[in-house]
């Protein structure tokens, strides 16, 4: 017996219904604006990360130096 599931009529009505212009721009505005909220965070969450890295490297080049200066 072959059982095939398909959606409410209105399911499927909606699927066919064509978004309209102002739709269309409303959605694309959307996700740009998500988008963009998206980068900016990345963005400063890279930086963030990336100045830690730089103090760390900062203070063991600055030890380093130290141990070299202080050995002889």
């Amino acid at each position: 017996m072959l059982l095939v599931l398909i959606g409410s009529s209105t399911a499927l009505d909606l699927m066919k219904k064509h978004p309209t212009d102002s739709e269309k721009q409303e959605a694309f505005d959307s996700f740009r604006g998500d988008l963009q909220v998206s980068v900016e965070k990345g963005i400063d969450d890279h930086e963030s990360k990336m100045t830690k890295m730089g103090f760390m490297f900062l203070g063991i080049f600055v030890g380093v130096i130290a141990i070299a200066a202080l050995l002889p």
